[in-house]
């Protein structure tokens, strides 16, 4: 048993280490804390089989992978392949978007070129394909994407504002300062993902000292 949980604890951190994932991070996935991963990969205790799946499911690899007695130089999981992979979901759901736009802004021209449908299709597509951008890098993305994503999904708002509700609101002569509410919620974008940035950089020196 001693020597099973070795084998587990050992693979549990170049597992991780491929995946390119820290102790907190794999916590939050689990919804753990970051010492029972430590604890893990120390051999001082084992997670149940319902935990090592789901670790497996992360790290695109078996249970029984967490099981062998592990080669000199560990073949990494496939993490490009599954990179590849979410990459094409998030392009699909982004082209969808588009195509849909598209579809009505077609109608719109056949129908009535005068409908709002046909002048602002793309326009109200902007923003929504933003949102589909910003769900994808929350769920996949690094923190950097997920910035650019929220960036953009903030500026696309500021432009369907200006472009469509601005004229309708009678405020046309004011669209101005439309963007300057953009460049100060851009300002706060800026600001939180700097924290978070910070605040991971912290956690990960503090798992590199056993802290």
């Amino acid at each position: 048993m001693e020597e099973l949980k070795d084998i587990i604890a050992h693979n549990l951190v170049i597992y991780r280490k491929n995946a390119k994932l820290t102790q907190q991070e794999i916590a939050d996935k689990l919804n753990y804390s970051d010492k029972a991963v430590s604890k893990w990969e120390r051999g001082e205790g084992m997670p149940d089989i319902s935990v090592l799946k789901t670790l497996a499911d992360i790290y695109g690899i078996t249970v029984n992978d967490f099981l062998v007695v592990p080669d000199s130089k560990p073949v990494k999981p496939n993490t490009r392949t599954r990179a590849a992979k979410h990459w094409l979901v998030s392009l699909l759901s982004f082209g969808l978007v588009w195509f849909i736009a598209t579809i009505a802004m077609a109608i719109g021209l056949i129908v009535d070129k005068t409908l709002p449908m046909a002048e602002y299709a793309y326009i109200v597509a902007l923003p929504v394909s933003m949102i589909v951008l910003v769900v994808f890098s929350s769920i996949w993305g690094k923190l950097w994407m997920q910035a650019l994503s929220v960036s953009a999904l903030v500026w696309s708002v500021c432009v369907l504002v200006h472009v469509i509700l601005s004229p309708l609101l009678g405020i046309s002569a004011y669209a101005w300062t439309i963007y300057i509410a953009g460049a100060a919620l851009q300002l706060l974008v800026v600001l939180w993902y700097l924290l978070r940035f910070f605040m991971k950089r912290t956690i990960k020196i503090d798992n590199i000292h056993g802290k």
